[in-house]
């Protein structure tokens, strides 16, 4: 699959940047470039002190971000300060969701509290899969399961369309190329015995994009400790006779994806 040109995001704010410079308010925009600029009006709401009001009162920006372009900064210096409050509002819902997912799961299957290393290794029977497999793997399922509907429903709120779960993709280190796997394609590979061919893909939970998901900005994997989560649940270590073998999951990410690869654990939030 060809992997398509990227088109400079930076363009198309500076345009909306124009537009406000002339009184008018811009209209049909990307959806995440709209809603950069909502994110900066709420956050205004609640400290107007910070903010000031641009366009004849119709669009409401972070002062610094007014203070860049009024002194002649790039545009790019200007999205970068409105790109960060996104990102911020974006990781803060994934940490809501993974604290979400570990409390709902922790009281459905074990009366909301946290089991001991003991029970984390006992084997139960999963019966929606119908095989046996450890309860730390078994929780940790569920919880990705809730957590991925929690971060669907506000991600689709704060990026619509800049977003993807579960992508699966197949990765060349030799070329360096890299293209999507389906969900219909998997299935149907499994489906047909021949699920040997995805072997070296990777499914990274969420991945954050400009509406192509063959170019990442960001990518993030939910951990779930099982036990008491005293320490953080580490990056997995691909095993021996794996394409990726003695890697671990950021590094392939990382690779594979050229961009940064981050955790989202209960208690310890967004860790590298």
């Amino acid at each position: 699959m060809p992997v398509p040109q990227r088109v400079p995001w930076v363009i198309a704010v500076s345009l909306l940047l124009g537009a406000c410079s002339m009184g008018r308010t811009a209209r049909g925009v990307p959806g995440h470039y709209a809603q950069s600029f909502d994110t900066a009006t709420n956050a205004c709401r609640e400290n107007p002190a910070l903010c000031a009001r641009m366009a004849g009162e119709e669009a409401v920006v972070p002062l610094a971000a007014q203070r860049l372009a009024e002194f002649g900064a790039s545009a790019a210096a200007v999205v970068l300060v409105l790109d960060t409050t996104l990102r911020g509002d974006i990781e803060q819902a994934l940490k809501e969701c993974a604290a979400h997912a570990r409390t709902q799961v922790l009281f459905e299957e074990m009366g909301g509290r946290s089991p001991s290393a003991e029970e984390c290794n006992e084997m139960v029977m999963d019966k929606k899969r119908q095989r046996s497999m450890t309860r730390a793997m078994f929780l940790g399922q569920e919880m990705h399961r809730v957590a991925l509907q929690c971060a669907g429903v506000r991600l689709e709120t704060l990026r619509p369309g800049g977003f993807s779960l579960e992508q699966r993709y197949r990765y060349d280190p030799r070329t360096r190329k890299r293209e999507l796997v389906s969900k219909e394609e998997a299935q149907e590979l499994l489906r047909q015995w021949r699920g040997s061919e995805l072997k070296g893909t990777i499914v990274p939970d969420i991945v954050l994009h400009e509406g192509n998901a063959l170019w990442p900005d960001a990518a993030y994997d939910f951990k779930f400790p099982c036990a008491s989560g005293s320490e953080a649940t580490p990056w997995s270590t691909y095993p021996k006779g794996h394409p990726y073998q003695r890697l671990t999951q950021k590094d392939v990410y990382q690779g594979a994806l050229g961009v940064g690869a981050w955790r989202v654990i209960p208690w310890f939030g967004i860790l590298p």
